[in-house]
């Protein structure tokens, strides 16, 4: 009897784990890239200096162009550059017509970096012990989107954020004062991060699915 209530749990518990088994099953990107001819893409927009404005351009054409091997992208310049030679003042359908129409593309890709003040947070860990810390920050905000230059309408867009630290400042009865300030430019260190999470919708997924 102690046998076959012993048989009874295990075969309940082969049948639970063969229930409960998963797969990873591919699913495709969210934006096809393929049925586009050639890509026009404007130098990204932002309130830094121009040389981020460069970086993350190129690290989103090269983000795109890794998840579709072999698509042409034309590197149509900065903002100010395009709008002139098509004689427009802002990227309207019209204009995104025109850019067509002047560098043989189906869609242009638009990006916008804006970066925050520095914000500075404080502390108090311990206010007896005169304990804290003083942290200061930097925020990107990231977007983009790619317009058809038939009709002018936006056919994708995604955007993401990231904070990057620029420094910090930490006092404490038993270790004094303390300060740390980066070496790298954390406006630029932020751009890979959300380029990676901007072009997502660009790259297949493995979804882990309950297997038939």
């Amino acid at each position: 009897m102690r046998t076959y209530a012993a048989f009874v749990i295990l075969l309940a518990l082969v049948v639970q784990w063969g229930c409960s088994r998963t797969i990873l099953v591919p699913v495709p990107p969210r934006m096809d890239l393929k049925s586009y001819g050639t890509l026009g893409i404007i130098e990204f927009a932002s309130n830094s200096d121009p040389a981020i404005s460069n970086y993350a351009t190129q690290q989103f054409q090269e983000h795109v162009q890794g998840a579709y091997p072999g698509t042409p992208i034309l590197e149509l310049g900065n903002r100010e550059a395009v709008l002139a030679a098509v004689g427009a003042t802002q990227f309207d359908a019209d204009a995104i017509a025109k850019i067509g129409k002047k560098y043989g593309v189906t869609a242009v890709f638009l990006g916008d970096i804006v970066y925050s003040e520095p914000k500075t947070d404080i502390r108090v860990t311990d206010i007896n012990k005169l304990e804290g810390g003083v942290r200061t920050e930097v925020r990107g905000d990231m977007s983009t989107k790619l317009m058809e230059t038939q009709s002018g309408a936006s056919v994708w867009s995604s955007s993401a954020w990231a904070k990057r630290q620029i420094g910090s400042v930490s006092l404490s009865t038993k270790r004094g004062v303390s300060a740390t300030v980066g070496d790298s430019n954390p406006r630029k260190d932020m751009v890979p991060a959300l380029i990676l999470h901007l072009t997502q919708d660009f790259r297949p997924k493995l979804v882990r699915q309950r297997a038939p």
